[in-house]
């Protein structure tokens, strides 16, 4: 049986932690081991005055967060995000240009006989963004659930979503599934700790009732953006086509890649 996000309440009761929560502590896994290791001329852990500070200077918490993040691109996702392969995928077509959405200007090449065409250098560059945090989040153990509501490639993405051993959402959404989970399961819930939106609209123009819940629950989030999108919402926007079939393909493809390169860089360092 196909998983989903009720069949993900048993995996775990603990609430829901960002990667940047994670990041933090001190007391996960780096890339040499699963020990903690001290950091020569810092303490253990940052002062409350220190993490006042860096709510206006992040920067100063560089030294506490683990090596691997300090690499943009750890685990090498550029390699590959190819524009040849985007170009293929048809990433690059849009809705018509009446329906484009103000905040999503930024991303177009420009138009052709009435249809929005996104500039897949910009594409690539969020695209590779979204893909190395998706692999963090993987290289921690964390939950991803992947959420549609394309009758036409649900099928898929469940399916796609079960060979990484992680979970999807492909029907309507209830209203409250991340913000009343206990009226609705009953029980304590774990959390994704990410969601990965295929599209970020449940129609033409309205905006998928999830997005809105994920970011009042603080689950970072990464949306596909098509034209007509608002990313305003979404943690991670990659612009581009949302209901092509080829499209979203390539999409879960590069998703799978990126959670199977975390979670094999997590047991190469012995943190199974």
């Amino acid at each position: 049986m196909l998983r989903s996000l009720s069949l993900g309440v048993a995996r775990g009761c603990s609430s829901a932690g960002s990667l940047l929560t994670r990041a933090v502590s001190t007391s996960l896994p780096v890339a040499s081991g699963s020990s903690q290791e001290a950091i020569p001329g810092i303490d253990v852990e940052p002062s409350a005055d220190l993490l006042r500070k860096a709510r206006v200077q992040p920067v100063l918490l560089k030294p506490y967060v683990d090596p691997v993040l300090h690499n943009e691109d750890h685990f090498e996702m550029a390699k590959e995000v190819s524009i040849a392969d985007m170009f293929a995928a048809r990433v690059h077509y849009g809705h018509r240009i009446g329906t484009l959405n103000d905040n999503m200007k930024w991303a177009l090449y420009g138009e052709r006989q009435g249809i929005c065409v996104f500039d897949l250098n910009v594409t690539q560059k969020y695209l590779i963004k979204a893909l190395n945090f998706l692999a963090h989040v993987s290289y921690r153990g964390g939950m991803v659930l992947f959420v549609t509501s394309d009758k036409a490639n649900m099928l898929m993405v469940e399916k796609m979503a079960t060979d990484m051993g992680q979970y999807s959402h492909t029907r309507k959404w209830q209203e409250g599934t991340l913000t009343n989970t206990g009226q609705l399961f009953g029980a304590s819930v774990r959390l994704p700790d990410v969601i990965v939106f295929l599209s970020t609209l449940s129609s033409v123009l309205e905006r998928h009732p999830g997005v809105v819940e994920a970011a009042k629950m603080t689950i970072p989030t990464i949306g596909i953006c098509d034209s007509n999108a608002e990313p305003n919402y979404v943690t991670y926007p990659v612009p581009g086509s949302d209901d092509s079939t080829p499209t979203l393909k390539y999409y879960m493809q590069l998703f799978k890649l990126a959670v199977d390169k975390g979670r094999e860089a997590r047991e190469k360092a012995g943190n199974a």
